[in-house]
């Protein structure tokens, strides 16, 4: 391929108008040059009444030697000349594809999963957990191991809303379907779906019975019944007792420890430190030697590990409910609001920032006396 020309420390290896995206190379001291990408992006009117042609840089970290001297460098420059000239070419075509409204072919044959995959090992946030898991019951709804960006339609995501509501209970399918309407516009944004499919399914949420409550009966069966980790059985009676989130339970130490509370420096959705009253349920949990400072309250291991642990310790006592470790945050509030307290002190007590999230505990207190009403035997009345 053929250099166009050479100004001082910059070479243009396309030139034309036609070209909105042009391959460029700056020379580096070591004598090679860096090539990049530069995109025209048409002209800005200035408030003197002046154009400034507008551009944006793309670096490739393709690197060509300026004079080679011998035939295995000069092979070596025009193939990495080749290969960035590729790039450019379809950097090139998917400009003209987004003015013209197609998608480009090649996006078009991505398998979607493999796009869902990506999408969970590049996020960031602290949710992660969601995106993985809604990965997972996606590819089980999926269930095969291809599925073309085409088929994501409109009706094929509410059949797995459908799906995630009768196989999860609780907030969970709400929780799922929203990180799979977000993985689905970034898929649009990304140029690999034509349109946002998901944008106009309404995603209510489940104000039924959440997760599985345990009732006071319950949770005495559960503190006598066999348990196959003992530290795990104290971490979930403990947070039975102050509605700790898992999360904050496996990261406390003693140093957050005191004589009647424990402090939680940055729960993980207000960000903000909460102060936990303790019982006498959960200041006898604590009665162990203590730790070091700086030293972790409980020995865990990760949170699948302790949900096999705890289903089978519930099974253990006699409990077929559906228990995970939320269960423990769930319970605690039905259960104190079941007693007679006052809604802001519950919501104290869960870290809530106000009482919105609190309130929907209270509707679970009147199915649950609802439900008890209703199971009431039949009397026969003369």
């Amino acid at each position: 391929m053929k250099e166009m020309y050479k100004k001082k420390t910059v070479m243009t290896f396309t030139q034309g108008r036609q070209f909105k995206v042009k391959l460029r190379g700056k020379m580096q001291a070591n004598g090679y040059w860096s090539l990049y990408l530069e995109y025209y992006l048409g002209v800005k009117k200035m408030d003197d009444g002046s154009s400034c042609p507008q551009r944006r840089f793309e670096f490739l970290d393709i690197h060509i030697k300026d004079k080679p001297t011998n035939p295995n460098e000069r092979k070596e420059k025009n193939d990495m000349l080749a290969l960035a000239m590729e790039i450019r070419e379809n950097r090139q075509k998917e400009i003209q594809y987004g003015q013209e409204g197609i998608i480009n072919p090649k996006r078009r044959q991505v398998n979607f999963i493999d796009y869902f995959q990506q999408f969970h090992d590049n996020y960031q946030n602290k949710d992660i957990r969601i995106v993985r898991y809604c990965l997972k019951y996606f590819k089980q709804f999926v269930g095969e191991s291809y599925i073309a960006p085409h088929e994501i339609t409109e009706d094929f995501l509410r059949r797995f809303k459908v799906y995630l509501d009768e196989h999860l209970n609780g907030e969970t399918p709400h929780n799922y379907f929203t990180k799979m309407k977000k993985v689905v516009k970034q898929a649009y944004n990304d140029k690999i779906l034509i349109s946002n499919t998901g944008e106009n399914i309404p995603n209510t949420r489940n104000e039924g019975l959440k997760k599985d409550i345990l009732s006071l009966e319950e949770i005495q069966r559960l503190a006598l019944a066999e348990c196959g980790n003992e530290e795990i059985k104290r971490a979930f009676l403990f947070s039975l007792n102050t509605g700790l989130r898992f999360c904050d339970i496996k990261e406390l130490r003693w140093q957050n420890v005191y004589d009647d509370r424990v402090v939680i420096k940055s729960q993980k959705k207000t960000g903000k430190p909460v102060y936990i009253d303790l019982n006498q349920n959960a200041k006898k949990i604590l009665e162990v030697p203590n730790g070091e400072y700086d030293e972790f309250v409980f020995q865990l291991p990760s949170l699948t590990g302790c949900l096999k642990t705890l289903k089978s310790w519930t099974r253990n006592a006699g409990i077929k409910k559906n228990i995970t470790w939320h269960s423990a945050r769930h319970s605690i509030a039905v259960n104190m609001l079941t007693l007679g307290t006052d809604i802001k002190t519950v919501s104290g007590i869960l870290g809530h920032a106000g009482l919105k999230h609190t309130e929907k505990y209270t509707r679970i207190v009147d199915e649950l006396k609802k439900k008890a009403v209703n199971s009431l035997p039949n009397i026969k009345i003369s």
